[in-house]
């Protein structure tokens, strides 16, 4: 459902001809897409609905008990398998035919020895910083990857700092106060105390780098110490159309550029009681008739422009898809 006709991903990967053996993920992936017809014109058109039946094949062989026995696969799990193994498959690809270079700026002797470097942080303070990513792109990367800077401090040391990848970005939203995005992006970044070796430190996480696509992963489904088992968080949470990552979430190398403008496009919905189980539907935006549609299973409506924020009994708003347009 989310697969927009007018996206440049669409239409890059319906020109690629990669391998099966090579590449099987991104060969499923352009069998599927090799299924829509976008048509012409502003007309909407729903034709037959179809199943991403490649795509699950593919992935049963490579993911033991993956949709096993009709088996629900958790929406954020699935598109996170499905989106790394499509960046690991083209990074192979564009490395067996040419030397990819690294992205990272910081090039020093110590960094090429231990994977780390040192570098001014706030207040002149001086940070040891790590990177944990491999820095090889991909269109994938390009496109959703972001990156977190986690800034441990304490009295008397120099500042740790952990560089972080992301294709989602995870938001825990079960405090009381949080009751919107705004509010758990906030939170994301908000200073810690904690204690690493009988030592008060603090830790502060921030967005070093952001994508043109954006998405955030509400974690509606936490694990209940009490119950021994996954629960599901009911808690209506509130967005808007329009985001900004305002300067104060960015890391201290990330503001000169300003604060991030988004504008969404898309929404998956978990709609039941228990993480278990239950039913997810998506509501898209199309560009080309101005409106959303809503996507459950093989029906396909349009709907008023207020419909993808409203809240309705039992749907809960689990993944959200931003585009940036600043």
């Amino acid at each position: 459902s989310m697969v927009s006709t007018q996206s440049t991903g669409y239409r890059v990967i319906r020109q690629l001809n990669p391998g099966y053996t090579v590449s099987p993920v991104l060969s499923a992936m352009k069998t599927f897409f090799d299924s829509f017809n976008p048509g012409t014109g502003v007309v909407v058109k729903f034709d037959a609905p179809f199943e991403p039946t490649s795509i699950y094949e593919t992935l049963r062989s490579k993911i033991p008990g993956f949709n096993e026995n009709g088996r629900q696969e958790d929406a954020e799990e699935f598109l996170g398998i499905v989106l790394s193994n499509l960046h690991d498959e083209m990074v192979s690809a564009m490395r067996s035919t040419k030397k990819t270079p690294s992205t990272r700026v910081v090039k020093e002797e110590e960094e090429e020895e231990t994977g780390e470097w040192q570098q001014m942080g706030k207040k002149n303070r001086v940070q040891v910083t790590r990177n944990t990513s491999n820095n090889e792109t991909s269109p994938v990367s390009e496109l959703f990857g972001g990156l977190t800077r986690s800034v441990v401090s304490r009295a008397g040391a120099k500042e740790s700092a952990t560089l972080q990848p992301f294709l989602s970005l995870q938001l825990d939203i079960q405090s009381p106060a949080i009751a919107s995005v705004e509010d758990a992006l906030r939170s994301f970044t908000l200073r810690e105390q904690i204690t690493l070796n009988s030592v008060k430190c603090y830790r502060r996480e921030t967005l070093e780098s952001l994508p043109p696509v954006l998405i955030l992963h509400l974690k509606r489904f936490i694990y209940d110490e009490a119950a021994k088992s996954c629960q599901k968080l009911h808690k209506e949470i509130n967005f808007g159309v329009s985001m900004t990552i305002t300067i104060d979430m960015l890391s201290s190398g990330a503001v000169g550029a300003g604060a991030r403008e988004y504008k969404l496009f898309g929404v998956v919905y978990h709609h039941g009681s228990h993480a278990a189980g239950g039913h997810y539907t998506a509501m898209t935006y199309h560009h080309s008739v101005g409106s959303w549609l809503y996507h459950d299973d093989e029906k396909v409506t349009s709907q008023e422009g207020g419909a993808v924020l409203k809240h309705i009994p039992g749907r809960s708003a689990y993944l959200l898809f931003y585009k940036r347009v600043n």
